[in-house]
């Protein structure tokens, strides 16, 4: 009996379990015209696309609004193929970028393209924090290629989930192609559908313990 009660309670959980991936959205900065001769075109800062947002911010603990964020255009020698963003130096204090949910949600991050605008090593380091809903920060590293004009995808691991915020380099490289992870929230069977599967396990049961009874009263 206790098998049989197992299975159904199974099947009205599997209906109640049925929570789908994390969606998944990717900032392409497509959105933004391309201009015909500018090698390059100032972008409103915040920049919004797919529910997020993206500024700047400078100074060392991230205190003073960062540069004037730019997108690199066709006609520029840093063109990639698409539209990527950069951002302008605020002197003696540097810039980087700052991506947040526009609600204030969290989310992951799985990866995103850059290229260095440097073909010294110095140049092409660049570095991603992310912060945890649950707090503290984490961070990843790499050192881009020398290809200036060609975007590489960078991937992070496992600790850059859950997040609030993303801060990274913003002055010498451009990036484009964020891709984000959106935590879905848990689909339920509705409740008239939930309620005949549980009855009609339980029935099943019911009939099979009736059944029962009955062979012992004979």
């Amino acid at each position: 009996m206790r098998m049989k009660l197992f299975c159904a309670f199974g099947m009205l959980f599997a209906g109640f379990a049925n929570s789908g991936n994390a969606a998944v959205t990717t900032l392409d900065f497509n959105s933004i015209p391309l201009h015909p001769s500018n090698h390059e075109i100032s972008v409103a800062k915040p920049y919004l696309e797919d529910g997020f947002k993206l500024t700047t911010l400078a100074g060392v603990s991230f205190q003073l609004s960062g540069g004037i964020i730019y997108a690199i255009m066709p006609s520029s020698p840093y063109w990639t193929g698409s539209v990527g963003l950069y951002s302008g130096v605020v002197t003696n204090h540097g810039s980087a970028f700052l991506l947040e949910k526009q609600d204030g949600g969290t989310f992951d991050l799985l990866s995103m393209d850059a290229a260095s605008f440097w073909t010294i090593a110095s140049g092409r380091q660049f570095t991603v924090f992310g912060y945890p809903q649950a707090g503290s920060y984490v961070s990843q590293s790499f050192l881009l290629d020398a290809t200036t004009n060609a975007l590489e995808t960078l991937s992070f691991n496992d600790s850059f989930k859950n997040l609030n915020k993303i801060i990274f380099s913003s002055t010498y490289a451009q990036v484009d192609n964020i891709k984000l992870g959106i935590p879905s929230p848990i689909s339920t069977v509705p409740l008239p559908g939930a309620a005949w599967i549980l009855l009609s396990g339980l029935g099943f049961i019911s009939r099979r313990n009736i059944a029962k009874a009955l062979r012992w009263t004979r």
